[in-house]
């Protein structure tokens, strides 16, 4: 992923498993990284400069997320109702959830690119289930197994295989895309046990289900990523693997706990997007790896690795939301909307390859 790694290098040999690493890379557990720091901050000139600018790449998605919110509040007297904004909670759920795996897989330096795929697969496999008898709460195990097995399949591709993560994933998940379509016969399959469309339209203390979803995984992501060796472990190798290796880390079982966990929060996402639709379909979450990949750099997660903070990516998520919906009460063209989509997902680039840039030095 970084224009500095080979695909398909040896971690024994000092490389990621289908990324790479130079010895030059500078991680978390490298201690020049540390002493370059130093010598910058030595011209007071230089480092203000650089204390301004990492400022505003540090602050710049909240200060974003609240002069939108001021900003179509401002427009819109719809947008402050709390029906509506409970309806951009439950309209980027899906989305927060799928961020918030693919965080962590940039973080230790992975992408994937199955997640869109997932959800589809994930909804058929729930409303088939359902359809041949299967009790719904068993419905929704199967499918989140089926969202494990492409974790496990993407592992193999990517680590024993040693193929380029995004390449891996990329092809995976047009696969997945063609199973589900063969077994739905390009159709979309309801749920004919409105059980699970209920579970995740109801609501507790007047918030929806998927958002408090939402709220928990975060939570939770943000504590084993801050407090847990695991979750070090994840920065130290998306930061320089052949390190992290040399220092005891099994990096390639890092590498299966990051695409497991983003499997299965696509098997999430695509439980919620069956409850959401009343209905299983090959053709669910197309092209969301746009706006994820959107929400994930608009929050400083660069694709370097070893670096990001789970928190900036929701401030991102909820920024696209916020976006989406208060374009749309204000009844702006919908080819106008999807240049601003465009534009922001420019932005978030910029801001990310800002980042690694800075972090480098």
């Amino acid at each position: 992923m970084n224009a500095t790694r080979s695909p398909g290098a040896s971690p024994e040999k000092g490389g990621a498993p289908g990324v790479g690493l130079r010895m030059s890379d500078l991680g978390v557990l490298n201690p020049q990284r540390w002493f370059k720091r130093g010598a910058d901050e030595s011209s007071p000139d230089r480092a203000g400069r650089t204390s301004l600018v990492d400022r505003f790449l540090d602050l710049g998605i909240y200060v974003a997320l609240i002069a939108l919110f001021i900003f179509f509040a401002t427009a819109s007297p719809y947008f402050l109702t709390q029906r509506n904004l409970l309806n951009v909670g439950a309209a980027v759920a899906v989305t927060g959830i799928l961020a918030a795996g693919m965080t962590i897989a940039l973080i230790a330096g992975q992408l994937d690119l199955t997640v869109g795929a997932n959800v589809a697969i994930v909804s058929v496999a729930v409303a088939l289930s359902i359809g041949a008898g299967i009790p719904t709460p068993l419905a929704v195990l199967l499918g989140m197994v089926v969202g494990a097995i492409i974790g496990v399949v993407n592992t193999l591709l990517i680590v024993k295989v040693r193929i380029n993560s995004i390449i891996a994933t990329l092809a995976l998940g047009i696969v997945i895309r063609g199973v589900a379509l063969i077994l739905t016969n390009g159709q979309v399959k309801p749920l004919l046990d409105p059980s699970l469309q209920n579970f995740i339209s109801a609501q507790v203390v007047g918030v929806p289900v998927s958002v408090l979803i939402l709220l928990g995984v975060y939570v939770i992501a943000w504590i084993w990523l801050t407090f847990t060796r695991a979750g070090w472990h994840v920065y130290s190798v998306g930061g320089n693997a052949s390190a992290s290796l040399r220092s005891g880390i099994k990096v390639n079982r890092v590498y299966f706990g990051v695409f497991i966990i983003t499997a299965v929060l696509a098997a999430v996402g695509g439980v919620i997007t069956a409850g959401n639709a009343g209905s299983g379909g090959p053709n669910y979450a197309a092209g969301a790896e746009f706006d994820v990949l959107t929400a994930v750099l608009l929050g400083g997660i660069g694709l370097a690795g070893g670096a990001g903070r789970i928190q900036r990516t929701l401030a991102g998520v909820l920024v696209i939301g916020i976006l989406n919906n208060g374009l749309t009460l204000m009844s702006v063209n919908t080819y106008y909307q999807q240049l601003a989509r465009g534009a922001v997902f420019v932005l978030a680039v910029v801001v990310a390859a800002t980042s690694e840039r800075r972090r480098a030095r």
